[in-house]
């Protein structure tokens, strides 16, 4: 596991490694929980917190807790990678200060800031230790994501419930009057939806048929984008105010807001995707969007990085953006790339 960006939590599983709260070039992790990267099931990065789940159902966590996001049972940081509990998780997701993951069988579990009712009722205001969350249907849950102050969850059924906080959604879908314990809103309008990403103040849905909606504050054009693809659209990401897909032939398109060069380019915000230009036309198999920044990771494992660096995030030392995608340098071939709140993970 490679390391760099911002460290001011001890977010990158370096310990207090530096002196300026950052690590300006990839950083080797030698301290975690596993031996092999074939021993990693799940990643998840958020404002300052890292989650890694491996194939034996444990959990394990290291950074910001300022609100029991690491799920620990207190709020105090962690600066190195500390087991978290057994729970199985196939997936895991990170948000500002908020987590969740799910289980083989569908099942939920949150934790971390309630301070907007996203993930329980409005009087427990912090939730130190993964807890179950009750939706009002019984279907599995196959993603959860987190906005800024909200949270969606994508259910088998194909709809996705909303909770929390967020008036460009909220005010098209208001809370179910059927439900007493907290308010969920339930987007069921837009077909059978396959995949979710959760933005700053937006949401954007894929739906069968290649449809990608975007709903949510649109104030950089992040939500423009609401049309069928020809693209073939394999996954969905989103940044603060940027989003974007990849499709199964190996491109990535982004739209939304560019004022870093989050959309890997010079110029404009764009309310149209704009396709993701690698050196060489190099076909991507995976792709993160962080806040503010991105990394691609092409088919033969090589990591590029671009759009704000103000913490050396994109791999290059110094604060100037990086406007168009950058080779990182990293042993090769790269696994997975996964991007938080300003730093940058690597799976060798």
């Amino acid at each position: 596991m490679f390391a760099w960006g911002a460290n001011s939590h001890a977010q990158l599983g370096l310990g207090y490694a530096t002196d300026t709260e950052q690590c300006d070039k990839p950083q080797s992790v030698t301290c975690l929980p596993f031996q092999k990267g074939s021993e990693l099931r799940c990643i998840a990065a958020g404002g300052g917190h890292t989650l890694l789940g491996t194939a034996d159902g444990r959990l394990y966590g290291c950074g910001w807790n300022n609100h029991g996001q690491l799920g620990l049972g207190h709020t105090d940081d962690v600066p190195l990678f500390e087991p978290i509990g057994e729970y199985g998780f196939e997936s895991i997701a990170a948000g500002w200060d908020v987590s969740g993951g799910i289980n083989a069988q569908g099942e939920l579990y949150v934790w971390g800031s309630n301070v907007w009712g996203q993930i329980d009722v409005p009087t427990n205001r912090i939730i130190t230790k993964p807890k179950k969350l009750m939706l009002p249907c019984n279907s599995r849950a196959l993603k959860v994501v987190f906005g800024l102050h909200f949270t969606a969850v994508l259910m088998e059924s194909g709809k996705v419930w909303f909770l929390g906080k967020c008036k460009d959604i909220t005010r098209h879908y208001p809370p179910d009057a059927t439900q007493s314990i907290f308010p969920v809103c339930c987007i069921g309008d837009r077909g059978k939806v396959t995949d979710i990403a959760g933005g700053e103040c937006h949401l954007v849905l894929l739906s069968e048929g290649n449809r990608i909606t975007c709903l949510g504050n649109n104030k950089h054009g992040q939500c423009s984008y609401n049309e069928t693809t020809l693209d073939d659209p394999l996954r969905l990401e989103s940044g603060w105010s940027h989003s974007g897909y990849l499709t199964r032939n190996g491109e990535v398109l982004l739209w939304g807001r560019n004022n870093y060069g989050q959309l890997g380019r010079n110029g404009e915000s764009s309310s149209a995707p704009v396709r993701l230009a690698i050196d060489g036309g190099a076909a991507v198999r995976d792709f993160s969007l962080g806040s503010q920044h991105g990394a691609a990771l092409t088919a033969c494992g090589r990591v590029y990085c671009w759009g704000w660096n103000e913490h050396a995030n994109c791999g290059t030392p110094g604060e100037d953006n990086v406007t168009i995608p950058r080779l990182v340098e990293l042993p090769v071939p790269v696994s997975k790339v996964i991007c938080g709140a300003g730093y940058t993970l690597a799976f060798i």
